[in-house]
C-alpha cells in the first residue's frame, strides 16, 4: 500500500477513534492503547489515578463499540484508526501499548510518522518488527492458556469468549472475584483477523522514539519468557517490573501509574 493510500485509510478511519480522558495541554500526553478483548475503558483506573495532572487520553480501536464486520477489521486498520486518533492530540506524545496493542502501535509509524510521538511503552506487549507477525513469539503455553477460554468461530472471524471462568483465570489469575467480575463485564469478543497481519515497520521512525517495556512477571496470555523475548529486540532505553497478571491496568493500578508517571518524566 503506498503512502497516499495510507493516509486515505488513516482518514477513513477517523470515525472509529474515541477519546476519553483529560482536556489536552501543553505537556506529554499519555495515549493508551488497548490489548485484544477490551478497548478504551480497560485504562479507567489509571486515568482515574492521573487525576487530570496529566493530560491522558484512551483510544478504542475498530471492532469494540461499532458495527464494522470482524473480518474487515485487519492491523492495518486499526493503525490507521490510532493515527487518526492520534491526529486529534496536539501534544507530544507517550504511547502506552498493552498485548496486542503493541502491534497496533509499531504498524502505526509507517503510516502517520508525522506524529509528534517522543516515547513508547510496551505493558505485557507483543511489538513485531518489520515483517514479523503479530504474536510471532508467543510460545505454546501462551497459547494454551489463551484457548482455555477462547474459540475461534471461523465463520464470523472472531476469537469469542467461551468460557468465562477460564478466560478469567488465565488473563487475570491475581484478580479479586471483584475485579473479575468487572473484567467480564468489560471484555469484548476479538477480530481475529488482526491476528494475521505482518508489520511494515518504518524502522527509521522506530528508532528515533524512546522504547521501554514493563514486564508482567506472572502473565500466563503473554509469558514472562515470552516479552524477554519480545524486549530483547527494541533497543530499549530501560525497563521494570509489575508482579501481575496479564492485567495490571486492572489488579496492580496504582503501582502502573506510579510506573507510568516515572517513565514520562525520564
Amino acid at each position: 500500500m503506498n503512502f497516499k493510500a495510507k493516509k486515505n485509510l488513516a482518514r477513513l478511519a477517523l470515525c472509529f477513534a474515541v477519546a476519553s480522558g483529560s482536556s489536552a495541554n501543553t505537556n506529554t500526553a499519555i495515549i493508551f492503547v488497548h490489548g485484544a478483548h477490551f478497548n478504551a475503558n480497560a485504562w479507567q483506573l489509571v486515568q482515574t489515578k492521573l487525576n487530570n495532572q496529566i493530560p491522558s487520553y484512551a483510544v478504542n480501536l475498530p471492532g469494540r463499540n461499532d458495527n464494522i464486520l470482524a473480518k474487515k477489521i485487519s492491523l492495518e486498520l486499526s493503525a490507521a484508526s490510532l493515527c487518526s486518533f492520534l491526529a486529534t492530540i496536539p501534544n507530544e506524545k507517550m504511547i502506552v501499548a498493552h498485548s496486542q496493542g503493541g502491534a497496533v502501535v509499531n504498524a502505526s509509524l509507517s503510516i502517520c510518522p508525522e506524529e509528534t510521538v517522543r516515547k513508547v511503552v510496551y505493558l505485557s506487549a507483543v511489538a513485531p518488527l518489520n515483517g514479523d507477525g503479530v504474536f510471532s513469539k508467543l510460545n505454546k503455553t501462551d497459547e494454551t492458556h489463551y484457548f482455555s477460554g477462547i474459540h475461534y468461530n471461523e465463520q464470523e472471524q472472531l476469537m469469542e469468549i467461551s468460557n468465562p471462568t477460564n478466560f478469567a483465570n488465565s488473563f487475570a489469575q491475581d484478580a479479586t472475584p471483584e475485579q473479575k467480575t468487572w473484567l467480564l463485564a468489560n471484555a469484548f469478543s476479538e477480530p481475529a483477523f488482526i491476528g494475521e497481519g505482518k508489520v511494515a515497520l518504518n524502522r527509521q521512525r522506530f528508532d528515533s522514539i524512546e522504547k521501554y517495556y514493563i514486564f508482567a512477571k506472572q502473565d500466563q496470555i503473554i509469558s514472562l519468557e515470552s516479552q524477554q523475548n519480545i524486549a530483547n529486540d527494541l533497543n530499549l532505553k530501560g525497563s521494570f517490573e509489575i508482579n501481575s497478571g496479564h492485567l495490571p491496568m486492572l489488579t496492580n493500578s496504582q503501582e502502573l501509574t506510579n510506573l507510568l508517571v516515572k517513565i514520562r518524566e525520564i
